[in-house]
């Protein structure tokens, strides 16, 4: 009852408002409309309490001639609520950000660092947190994830293409199966032992990519990675950072490809280990040497100090234990998916901490200078 999205050349319209020449160049890349029926997602109305805020941010991209029509609310996350839209005869993802005080991820701090602010009075208004400073902040987060998302589509990364961006509101194209329906999330869909293989190899192949572009996701998962029939496209960018520029970097590619693979790894366990080789695409990228087609070497080691060598062991048996309850999960061990599903929450955690205290440590030596 629908078709394949299409994606065809168009100017962009005049007579409008002067906001609309934020509107894309010779794009048209929305979902098409099935016939009659509109996205099989909005076919069941839902009662959705919206903020007025957001319906008129919204009402705004009406009003300028942006988009003709919201269609229905698709998702509520964490920073942000999507909605469908309509450009016709196209649908499109409308991404509304959430006010830092309504997140529920509010600790950026650490992604911030490395994104350049050039005003001496930008930089004393961030530093201070006054009023000025976290609407600044805020301004600053919603680019972020825009600049990220035109700077991969140029590179032929497999993200969303931006419309428009006005204030909190990122248009972008709507991922959708060939039937209209939005894409699931890879959490959402069933594989075997060889599509989880050739998924993981699909999204390394795209980190790869972020890298050699000097771009790491900083909170890749199951939940912002989209699966079309032609394969992953990545989502969620505002936590991106700077390879080049953010001391946490290697820390945070790290954590996404661990994030992939212990989720792949309950269908194939040997995913797991290939999670753990982001050293190498690290090392490269630091020798200068990355191209987009590296891959790890599962059988090369990693050369260890002598004084981490006490770590290495704790780290040896830590993957240890999780190697057993990878076994246990896949042979359908309950028990061994809640532990691997709470090992996460626990390390997710974990890294939240780590991240404010230091931001404390930093704020305190600022004062005290």
């Amino acid at each position: 009852m629908g078709c394949a999205p299409r994606f065809r050349g168009h100017g962009v319209r005049t007579g409008r408002s002067d906001r609309t020449s934020k509107l894309r160049e010779a794009r048209d890349f929305g979902g098409r409309r099935p016939p009659g029926e509109g996205l099989l997602c909005c076919q069941a109305p839902r009662r959705v309490p919206i903020a007025r805020s957001t319906l008129a941010h919204l009402q705004a991209l009406i009003d300028d001639g942006v988009i003709d029509s919201v269609v229905c609310p698709l998702k509520s996350g964490k920073e942000a609520d999507l909605f469908v839209v309509e450009r016709a005869p196209y649908h499109y993802v409308a991404k509304v950000y959430k006010d830092r005080a309504q997140r529920s991820f509010k600790n950026d701090a650490g992604y911030r660092e490395g994104r350049g602010v050039r005003s001496g009075r930008d930089q004393r208004a961030l530093a201070k947190n006054t009023r000025y400073g976290r609407r600044l902040a805020e301004e600053h987060w919603h680019a972020a994830e825009v600049e990220a998302l035109l700077a991969l589509e140029r590179a032929g990364a497999r993200v969303p293409r931006v419309l428009a961006h006005e204030g909190r509101v990122l248009v972008m194209e709507l991922i959708a199966d060939r039937t209209g329906r939005p894409a699931p999330q890879l959490a959402q869909v069933p594989l075997s032992k060889e599509g989880a293989r050739e998924m993981y190899e699909a999204i390394l192949g795209q980190v790869v990519l972020m890298l050699c572009n000097d771009l790491v996701h900083g909170d890749l998962s199951p939940y912002n990675i989209l699966v079309r029939e032609d394969g992953p496209v990545i989502i969620d960018l505002p936590q991106a950072v700077s390879a080049a520029h953010n001391r946490q970097a290697a820390r945070l590619l790290e954590r996404d490809l661990a994030a992939v693979a212990r989720h792949l790894g309950l269908i194939d366990p040997e995913i797991r280990r290939l999670g753990r080789l982001a050293w190498q695409i690290w090392a490269e990228y630091e020798g200068g040497t990355l191209v987009p087609d590296f891959r790890p070497d599962p059988e090369r080691t990693r050369a260890a100090a002598v004084e981490d060598l006490g770590g290495l062991v704790g780290e040896l048996r830590a993957a240890a234990d999780e190697a057993d309850l990878e076994r246990r999960a896949a042979a359908g061990d309950r028990d061994a998916r809640k532990l691997l599903r709470a090992a996460d929450r626990r390390a997710a955690r974990q890294a939240r901490r780590a991240a404010e205290a230091k931001e404390a440590a930093a704020a305190a030596a600022k004062e005290a200078a």
